[in-house]
């Protein structure tokens, strides 16, 4: 599965991170990146983060590899966004987009990538230990008593809710 990050999006939409990238702009991202290397590491996906530098002085993107996770600044006059649609509108089956953008992930829906909100993948990578001795609270799996006659999602839905439920 490819996940395709909106940097900025992320930093300023986390209590953690946005209380970070106020006293530093580095630090904040520097902390995103140490987060989303440790995601990839423990789910094996594969991390793009774009970052917006549409007032940068350097007039192509700027790409690199920080921890496993791919990292990309916009170029001069060009925003993050349009980066992420020229990602998400190859077609490609498994990308997930991470924004909180309603603009950004109705696009990448209608492109056939899944999008999920940036406070509902934090929960997602917040529920990772910090360190291998740290426990996770283990789930609670006591059967439901079913209500009601079964309904089936349509077939694009259930095809999200799998590609999700990997995140």
């Amino acid at each position: 599965m490819r996940v395709i990050v909106d940097g900025y999006n992320l930093i300023r939409n986390s209590p953690h991170l946005s209380r970070i990238d106020r006293e530093d702009l580095e630090a904040g991202r520097r902390e995103l990146l140490r987060r989303l290397s440790e995601y990839r590491r423990r789910k094996g996906h594969q991390v793009l983060v774009v970052f917006d530098a549409a007032e940068a002085p350097y007039p192509s993107r700027r790409q690199e590899r920080i921890g496993g996770v791919s990292v990309t600044f916009s170029r001069r006059g060009e925003t993050a966004d349009e980066v992420i649609k020229g990602l998400a509108s190859a077609g490609r089956e498994g990308v997930v987009v991470i924004t909180s953008d309603r603009d950004l992930a109705a696009f990448a829906e209608r492109q056939g990538s899944s999008a999920i909100s940036v406070e509902e993948f934090e929960r997602r990578i917040m529920s990772f230990p910090d360190s291998p001795g740290k426990e996770q609270e283990e789930p609670d799996y006591s059967p439901k008593k079913k209500k009601g006659t079964a309904r089936r999602l349509p077939k694009a839905s259930r095809r999200r809710q799998v590609r999700l439920s990997h995140l």
